[in-house]
């Protein structure tokens, strides 16, 4: 893949065009839409909350064609099987001579650049387990040979919050593996008036000049500045989310696990991102505050006392960084 030798300022300038061009295309989720180009900046995973037809696919599908890249959508469904993610041998028979035959590799969907795990949590643990893996490895493993995926590789994730009956819901370590969880909310009104308005059938977005750049540049990214007392206070906020380690009252309270060192990782690169997509010149405590509830909010495991007060996580985390400071 050709690699354009860019500076900060010109990466920005195309993260905020590759943003332009998803809110033409997905009404009233500039917030959203902000948090999925910034996981592109990152090299990340990203899973996406919310309840049905609120353009999760559409902007994911969208996102995918603006960088010219291969998609693949995946439905989770209970019946699903690792073989129908990541592919398998095969035999295939020749078409002159049917009595000679072979064993094929046969790729599954995963082998593409842009994957949408829709619903992931309808999928059973084993399936689950199939996928997370090789979002974690780059690479799968079958039949003793090993397999690296496409550069690059993204998976996109869909979570349903509003039916539980036959879903598994994603062990919490294997959560850790996604850069943000990213709630996407209802349209306000305005926007919806839009959609409402919209033809049933619209092209996707074209792939735009030098687009490879925004996923092959992290370098850039992770050189963004940032004072050494910014980076003690992610630490600092990172770890006010372990009960044993956090001398906060609404940690003890409502947290029974807090969020491991590789949210304190994500959440410095993902604010360094967010600097860089806004088109600031260092990162401050603002993108960190903007960004760290979608960092958290998979990595912290509420515990009974918050469930049976239907304490949501989001007030916990937000509370946990009005309470953490310089």
């Amino acid at each position: 893949m050709t690699n354009w030798s860019i500076s900060q300022e010109e990466l920005g300038a195309l993260a905020r065009q590759l943003l332009d061009g998803l809110s033409s295309k997905v009404f009233g989720q500039n917030h959203v839409i902000e948090q999925v180009v910034l996981t592109v900046l990152c090299g990340g995973h990203a899973l996406l909350t919310g309840a049905p037809g609120v353009a999760k696919t559409t902007l994911v599908r969208n996102l995918a064609s603006s960088l010219g890249c291969g998609y693949k959508r995946i439905q989770f469904t209970p019946d699903l099987t690792p073989f129908d993610i990541l592919g398998g041998d095969t035999i295939q028979f020749d078409e002159h001579n049917p009595d000679i035959k072979r064993v094929v590799f046969s790729p599954g969907p995963i082998f593409a650049p842009f994957i949408l795990a829709d619903e992931i949590n309808r999928a059973s643990p084993r399936t689950q387990s199939a996928l997370l893996e090789a979002m974690q490895e780059k690479q799968v493993s079958i039949a003793g040979a090993t397999r690296p995926l496409p550069r690059p590789f993204y998976v996109f994730a869909t979570q349903n919050p509003i039916e539980s009956d036959g879903t598994f819901p994603l062990p919490d370590a294997q959560l850790d593996r996604f850069l943000v969880n990213i709630e996407v909310p209802y349209p306000d009104a305005d926007a919806e008036l839009r959609i409402a308005l919209l033809p049933g059938q619209f092209d996707d977005l074209q792939a735009f000049q030098h687009a490879p750049s925004l996923f092959s540049n992290r370098q850039l990214v992770e050189s963004m500045p940032a004072r050494q007392e910014l980076l003690e206070a992610i630490v600092r906020i990172v770890r006010n989310t372990r009960p044993e380690s956090s001398a906060l009252k609404v940690t003890k309270n409502y947290l029974e696990y807090g969020a491991s060192p590789r949210a304190s990782q994500a959440l410095v690169i993902a604010s360094k991102a967010l600097a860089l997509l806004r088109g600031d010149k260092e990162v401050t405590l603002e993108h960190v505050f903007s960004i760290a509830p979608s960092v958290l909010r998979h990595r912290c495991v509420m515990n009974f006392k918050a469930i049976s007060e239907r304490k949501a996580v989001a007030e916990v985390i937000e509370e946990i960084l009005k309470e953490t400071v310089l």
